[in-house]
């Protein structure tokens, strides 16, 4: 695997590995370099969220996860097959939110942190 990635930030070395090890996860020297990248994309994307959250913007928190490693596209492919479908794939408009819990129209929450 090809990388493109930028150097890795050298003060989330800690993070990483406890996070590899936590999720049991290894690679071939070439794919760590483009699996840190993501999980760092990731992470800093999560970071911002969570900022949001503290300031009440949103009202969800987000954190690391066994899938931090791969891409949107990678884990569509990999965990949701066709289940997840874009607007234009769709061809309609997509509503913006939908309070799915008021009809009890979803279970409980599952592999959620507290």
């Amino acid at each position: 695997m090809a990388s493109t990635a930028p150097p890795p930030d050298p003060s989330l070395d800690a993070e990483w590995e406890e996070w590899k090890t936590k999720f049991e996860k290894s690679y071939s020297p070439d794919e760590e370099k483009y699996r840190r990248s993501v999980w760092e994309e990731e992470k800093k994307k999560i970071e911002e969220h969570n900022s949001e959250y503290e300031q009440g913007k949103t009202s969800f928190s987000e954190g690391l996860n066994e899938f931090s490693d791969m891409t949107y596209e990678e884990f569509r492919k990999t965990c949701c097959g066709n289940l997840l479908w874009t607007e234009e794939e769709l061809d309609c408009d997509i509503k913006k939110y939908t309070d799915v819990t008021k009809d009890n129209d979803v279970t409980p929450e599952k592999d959620q942190p507290e």
